[in-house]
């Protein structure tokens, strides 16, 4: 499995075919937060981000996007995570997903001061993913979500 930067002016379908093939834990999270019409919302929110696709190498089929998105257009400190799976994701080598996956995560810790995600605490691919690229999990919950972070967490206070 390998991830590469979506080239946007070719055609933003890999990411359409990921999220009509998200995996029940990644629907019932955006159901969550954005109500039914949570694949048009998701898409409108990253389509205009940089966007890397997630490919099996075998057959370079998408399983998956990730990438970043702002969190307030005036803070350019602080960045939100997001990781699309599909329930393909689990065929692809994961090792190798994540080394590749880990190298991003800590150029973008270098160009930002704080990233974080708004983790669906019932999704425990994504709590492993976040735990296995370094993030650590904040005191900011409630009853469905809990924030993951890298960087100073005194900047979201």
């Amino acid at each position: 499995m390998y991830s590469e930067l979506l080239d946007k002016t070719k055609s933003l379908s890999d990411v359409e075919f990921v999220l009509d093939n998200l995996s029940d834990e990644t629907k019932e999270e955006l159901f969550l937060l954005f109500g039914k019409d949570y694949k048009h919302r998701t898409f409108d929110i990253i389509k205009n981000t940089e966007i890397f696709v997630i490919r099996l190498k075998e057959n370079h089929k998408p399983v998956g996007v990730y990438g970043l998105i702002s969190i307030n257009e005036n803070d350019n400190y602080s960045k939100g995570i997001y990781l699309l799976p599909t329930n393909s994701l689990h065929e692809g080598n994961i090792i190798t997903f994540l080394k590749g996956a880990k190298k991003q995560v800590i150029s973008w810790a270098r160009k930002y001061g704080l990233i974080m995600d708004n983790l669906y605490k019932e999704n425990k691919t994504i709590q492993k993913w976040l735990k296995l690229l370094g993030f650590l999990p904040s005191p900011y919950q409630n009853d469905n979500f809990q924030l993951y972070y890298i960087g100073d967490l005194s900047q979201y206070e």
